[in-house]
């Protein structure tokens, strides 16, 4: 049985989600599966690791619904609007989540 968790940071670019990413980039049992940032971000379309200094293969996106398909859980550093919106997908794709 796979035990890995997939997950999603959400703030990716912030001082946080970069701290968050190089964890779950290290963490045995934790697959990073999306990065999240707001639509204007200039991060957008780059590697999720870049400011985190690990190349993860998973590329910044903003799309919320797309980012919590297959995954397990969001852990989101973000302003509390974003944070509101991204509560009220996590409940309606069955997706945990953790509020920093």
């Amino acid at each position: 049985m796979d035990r890995t968790l997939n997950v999603v940071i959400a703030g990716a670019s912030g001082r946080m989600g970069r701290t968050l990413i190089e964890a779950v980039a290290r963490a045995p049992h934790l697959r990073l599966h999306a990065a999240l940032d707001r639509a204007d971000s200039p991060s957008i379309g780059r590697d999720a690791g870049d400011g985190a200094g690990v190349h993860t293969g998973v590329v910044i996106g903003s799309d919320v619904a797309h980012a919590l398909d297959g995954a397990h859980a969001l852990v989101d550093f973000t302003l509390p609007v974003a944070t509101l919106a991204h509560l009220d997908a996590c409940r309606a794709a069955g997706v945990s989540m953790v509020i920093g």
